[in-house]
C-alpha cells in the first residue's frame, strides 16, 4: 500500500494543487494512494507518530517537503520501517533566506538523507537538494502541468490595451510584493494592481505592505483578494489584466507563470534561475528587482500574443510519477 503525507489540500498553493493532482491521477490509474493530510495545527509530535503507526511496515510513504522539514527526528525510524519517497516543491531552508537557515537546512540534511528517492520540480530545485544531502540519492525531476481549460477557453485575452497587474500565491515575504507596490508608485494613475492569493491580514508582512500601500496613496489602485477556489473566476480575473507580475525572490517552480502563459497572457519575472529554466520561449521580461525603473518598463512595454505554448498535462505528470513509484 503506498501513503501520501500532505499539508491540507483544501488550502489553494501551486504546491497543493500539485499533490492534490497526483493523488487523483494515481487513484484513478490502479494505484491506490492514501492521503494522510498534516494541518498546521496538527503538526505535534504525537500526532505525527500516531499517523505512522498506523502504516504497515514496508510500505510506501510519499512525504510533502513542507511536511518533512517538521520530522527530521524521525528519519532513522522511516528509513528502517519504510521506503521513502519525499516530493520537494522547494526546500523550505530558503524560503526566507537566500543563503538558507543554517537550522532548517540542518533538519533538512537529515530528513532527505533517510529518503530512497527523491522528486521535485525542477532543475533548479535539484541542484539546490543537492547540496543540502550529505549522500549521492536519486532525484527525479517532474514539473508540474496545466489544466486544459487554461487552454480551451472559449473566449481568448482581448487584444485591447487594459492597465490592470495581476499577480497571484500566498502574501508571504518571498513573493516580494513589496517591489510590485513601489513599482505601482511610479506608473501612470490609470494602472491598477491585483493580488489574488491567501493573506493573513494580521501578520506583520501583510501590515506592512498595507503601511507602504497608505504610504504612497494607492489605496484605490490595489486590491488584495482571497483565494478563488473557482478556476473560471481566476481566469476571468487574469483575461482582465494586461500582465502577469511575479517578482518572488525564490520559488520551486511557479505554476502561475504557465497558467497566465498558457491563457495568453505576458509576463513580466524576477530574474531568478528558475524561471530561466522554465519560461524559455515564452512571451516573457526578466527584471531586476533593484532596478524599479526597469520593472515599470517591462510592464509598459509587454503585449498579448496570440502564440500559445503548449505544456506538459498533469496526466503527463501523473504517469511519470507512477514511473518513480513503481521503478
Amino acid at each position: 500500500m503506498n501513503y501520501f503525507i500532505t499539508p491540507d489540500l483544501t488550502t489553494i498553493s501551486g504546491g497543493n494543487k500539485y499533490d492534490l493532482k497526483v493523488l487523483q491521477y494515481l487513484n484513478s490509474h490502479r494505484c491506490k494512494l492514501i492521503n494522510i493530510p498534516v494541518t498546521q495545527t496538527r503538526m505535534r509530535l504525537e500526532k505525527i507518530f500516531f499517523n505512522l503507526n498506523i502504516i504497515p511496515n514496508k510500505s510506501t510513504i510519499i512525504i510533502d517537503g513542507l511536511i518533512a522539514s517538521h520530522i527530521n527526528h524521525l528519519s532513522k525510524i522511516l528509513s528502517k520501517k519504510f521506503k521513502v519517497i519525499l516530493l520537494i516543491h522547494h526546500p523550505v531552508s530558503y524560503e526566507n533566506n537566500q543563503y538558507g537557515d543554517i537550522f532548517i537546512k540542518l533538519k533538512e540534511k537529515q530528513i532527505f538523507s533517510a529518503a530512497s528517492k527523491i522528486i521535485t520540480v525542477s532543475k533548479a530545485m535539484k541542484r539546490v537538494i543537492k547540496k543540502i544531502l550529505n549522500k549521492n540519492i536519486d532525484i527525479k525531476v517532474i514539473s508540474p502541468g496545466v489544466d486544459n481549460i487554461f487552454y480551451n477557453n472559449d473566449e481568448s485575452i482581448p487584444t485591447q490595451q487594459k492597465y490592470n497587474i495581476i499577480t497571484t500565491g500566498s502574501v508571504i515575504p518571498r513573493k516580494n510584493l513589496e517591489t510590485s507596490i513601489e513599482a505601482l508608485k511610479y506608473m501612470d494613475d490609470k494602472w491598477t494592481l491585483t493580488i489574488i492569493g491567501k493573506n493573513d491580514q494580521k501578520s506583520s508582512y501583510f501590515l506592512y505592505l498595507t503601511s507602504l500601500i497608505d504610504k504612497y496613496g494607492l489605496n484605490s489602485r490595489i486590491k488584495f483578494i482571497e483565494c478563488i477556489q473557482d478556476i473560471n473566476i481566476l481566469i476571468d480575473y487574469l483575461k482582465k489584466a494586461n500582465v502577469y507580475l511575479c517578482l518572488s525572490r525564490y520559488e520551486g517552480y511557479g505554476m502561475a507563470n504557465i497558467e497566465s502563459s498558457a491563457l495568453g497572457l505576458p509576463l513580466v519575472v524576477s530574474d531568478i534561475p528558475v524561471f530561466r529554466e522554465n519560461l524559455v520561449g515564452l512571451n516573457r521580461k526578466y527584471v531586476n528587482l533593484n532596478n524599479i525603473k526597469s520593472i515599470v518598463s517591462a510592464i509598459t512595454e509587454s503585449s498579448y500574443t496570440k502564440k500559445r505554448t503548449k505544456f506538459k498535462t498533469w496526466k503527463d505528470v501523473g504517469h511519470s510519477f507512477k514511473k518513480v513509484l513503481y521503478g
